[in-house]
């Protein structure tokens, strides 16, 4: 049987590329919007979109070296105080796949009427509430996906708000790398769809994600990923600070999954080593270059490519969503429709 989900995965390169265009399409509106700088740039959204912010926020900060803020869209609908600046000219950044999600409708609107006109949407469904709200909208009908996971919205999102930065900061060798991801995205597929089956359906229970800086925020969605689709428990952390607690509840039925950065490279390893000594645990690392690690009993994946570390995320994530997808089929799952979810909420009034 064929699952939707496995089509948007497998063909979300096509999606990349109109995520671009649509970028340069409106880079103009945005960097009028923003003038010549911002001090401060909040990130919010729901589910996946939130955790987009938290893998876009550190670049953020790098590229235009702003303040920068995420939190959950129901935080600023519950608690705007405690959230949303009182003062100032700061920039929201919303990303939404449905544009109708009520916490994100309501945030986004609670943001407005303090800063009327200064919310930028990255979404893929035009005319919707929050494509109406914002001050400047990046659509995407293209990664709109009609399933509950988000995978090829995801990523096509992710990928637009780096790309929006790059260009707001003039960084042309990141958005030239950018601008090449969606023609190498295919063959790393086919190269790796095989070993990430085998590991898919491997023998363990449970799994735990680590990744640090940039990567922390895949991480997360990751394991949502696992979550939703192949109703598989799963966490994720800090690779570092799974040393501080946590991996006392790593064991042999746990699979360990390392989003390898190279920053961390060396000190993520030596992680993965004492995870493999202490717990005997299955192990996948996903990296930036070949041979990173020592053991063979390490399963490695490399993404083999001259890809800057703020992008390798963009190049794990389809990856992560094939370790979801077989799993949720492994398991006799069907990942399209995930139990007690929806692809977006609707909270009644009051």
């Amino acid at each position: 049987m064929s699952y939707r989900c496995y089509d948007d995965i497998k063909n979300q390169a096509g999606a990349w590329k109109s995520a671009l265009a649509a970028v340069d399409e409106r880079i103009d509106a945005v960097r009028a919007l923003v003038g010549d700088s911002v001090e401060d740039v909040l990130f919010t959204s729901c589910g996946s979109p939130y955790y987009l912010g938290l893998s876009n926020a550190s670049l953020w900060r790098e590229e235009l070296g702003t303040r920068v803020s995420v939190f959950p869209s129901s935080e600023a609908m519950l608690f705007p105080d405690a959230t949303l600046p009182r003062a100032g000219d700061p920039l929201l950044l919303s990303a939404s796949r449905s544009g109708e999600t009520t916490e994100t409708v309501k945030a986004v609107g609670a943001f407005a009427e303090r800063f009327p006109g200064r919310t930028v949407l990255v979404g893929c469904k035009p005319g919707s509430a929050l494509d109406k709200m914002a001050g400047v909208s990046i659509m995407i009908p293209e990664g709109y996906e009609d399933v509950i996971p988000q995978t090829k919205s995801f990523t096509s999102m992710y990928l637009a708000a780096q790309y929006l930065v790059a260009l707001l900061a003039h960084d042309t060798s990141l958005a030239d790398a950018l601008k090449a991801l969606p023609d190498t995205l295919p063959d790393l597929l086919g190269r790796c769809e095989s070993e990430v089956r085998r590991i898919a359906e491997a023998d363990w229970e449970s799994a735990v994600f680590l990744g640090g800086g940039p990567l922390y925020g895949v991480a997360t969605e990751a394991t949502l990923k696992l979550l939703e689709m192949s109703l598989s428990p799963a966490v994720s952390y800090h690779t570092l600070e799974v040393r501080h607690g946590p991996r006392s509840v790593i064991e042999e039925s746990t699979l360990v999954v390392s989003l390898g950065s190279r920053r961390g490279g060396g000190h993520e390893n030596q992680v993965l080593t004492e995870l493999e000594a202490n717990a005997g645990s299955s192990i996948l690392a996903l990296s930036p270059d070949d041979a990173r690690n020592s053991s063979n009993d390490i399963f490695e994946i490399s993404v083999d490519g001259d890809v800057p570390e703020h992008a390798l995320g963009l190049l794990y994530l389809p990856l992560l969503q094939l370790l979801a997808y077989h799993r949720a089929v492994h398991k006799g799952v069907d990942p399209d429709e995930s139990r007690n979810l929806t692809s977006y909420i609707e909270l009644p009034e009051g």
